[in-house]
């Protein structure tokens, strides 16, 4: 019984951290442009230059809604993995980028903006 219990805690607990994300705040930033790239979508973007991009949408504590872009790069002549975070406004229809992160390293704006710049070239 308590292995039930448990189990029942553990996929509770489990749906409220996948499913408390936003699909909406997800097609919002996808189907959106950077004001410096009004040409292409995020989507677009992350499909013509990514490896395997991937989205993915999480609702905070303090209830700021954030979109991940992860995927494969080439940083510095070898493979590496990419995370770009945006926070969303929903009530505006809006959204930023909040941070940038290489192999798990947080970058700098400077390399946010080369890499979104590259994004949209490519």
């Amino acid at each position: 019984m308590l292995d039930k219990l448990k189990l029942f805690f553990l996929s509770s607990f489990l749906f409220l951290v996948v499913g408390c994300g936003s699909d909406t705040a997800v097609d919002l930033v996808v189907n959106g442009n950077m004001d410096n790239c009004p040409q292409k979508t995020l989507g677009q973007m992350a499909n013509d230059y990514m490896d395997s991009p991937s989205w993915e949408s999480l609702v905070a504590v303090d209830g700021s809604t954030y979109v991940n872009l992860k995927g494969g790069i080439t940083y510095d002549g070898v493979p590496a993995t990419a995370l770009v975070q945006f926070l969303v406004n929903e009530n505006t229809d809006r959204f930023e980028v909040n941070v940038m992160e290489i192999n798990n390293i947080p970058q700098n704006n400077l390399i946010a903006i080369v890499l979104l710049n590259n994004m949209c070239e490519a």
